[in-house]
């Protein structure tokens, strides 16, 4: 369990390698890097849409058991807050889609009543739908490449200034190794509502234990700009658990 809640604290090639035809992706020389204190993980998003209003959306199409859901986020200037739609009401043919290699979709439909009513989750009548051209490889590599021209700058910020309070005193003098900042996996989370970036989100290295049975890592969130095809911005922060 994301202990975001403890302390208090939101993708088969097969038929739609078609889609993936964006162009190479590139790392902008003025790199935006930004922090954000650990606890402030995201979470999902509250009563944004009502029964029954239409709604169109761009996000990140996978599937569960054959049932097709869209991710997709709300970014705001701190954080970010996360809504999945499971879409009904018309066939989309797109088969298993894994987690890690999402489909790039354009939907509209009507937001239909949510029995389990959870937070974040809704379901979507989906009337119209189109997959969108994504080379989400691309994407990953500039993330990584991101991540690598910002690693120095990334060694040497002040981590025990993120941490929640119990735990600066066991994250100072944290500094995490340079070369475990290459190569990292970088996971499609959403594309925001509003504007076309897509994030992402690695897992850096651990951080050094401070309570027993407690996990905190690196996450390193990147933000790639759809249209422009480039990466816009970094955000570090510190993720944990408890092992239960």
């Amino acid at each position: 369990m994301r202990y975001r809640s403890i302390f208090a604290g939101l993708l088969g090639l097969g038929l739609f390698l078609w889609a993936c035809t964006s162009g190479p992706a590139t790392v902008p020389e003025n790199l935006l890097l930004r922090t954000r204190p650990e606890g402030s993980d995201r979470f999902p998003c509250g009563p944004l849409w009502e029964v029954g209003e239409q709604v169109p959306l761009r996000g990140l199409c996978r599937t569960s058991g054959g049932q097709p859901y869209l991710d997709v986020v709300v970014l705001t200037d701190t954080s970010f807050c996360w809504a999945r739609f499971f879409l009904q009401g018309k066939e989309m043919g797109i088969g298993e889609v894994s987690w890690n290699e999402p489909r790039y979709v354009e939907v509209t439909g009507r937001i239909l009543p949510d029995p389990g009513g959870v937070h974040g989750r809704w379901t979507l009548g989906v009337e119209r739908w189109a997959v969108l051209p994504l080379n989400l490889a691309a994407v990953r590599e500039s993330c990584r490449q991101a991540v690598a021209k910002q690693a120095a700058e990334l060694v040497a910020l002040d981590w025990a200034a993120l941490a929640l309070p119990a735990y600066v005193t066991g994250t100072a003098g944290f500094r995490p190794q340079e070369e475990s900042l290459h190569h990292l996996e970088m996971v499609p989370v959403g594309v925001d509502v509003r504007e076309p970036l897509l994030l992402l989100e690695a897992r850096g290295p651990t951080l050094p234990p401070v309570r027993p049975l407690v996990e905190r890592w690196v996450v390193l969130e990147c933000f790639y700009d759809l249209e422009q095809e480039r990466v816009v911005s970094l955000v570090a922060t510190i993720q944990g658990e408890v092992q239960e």
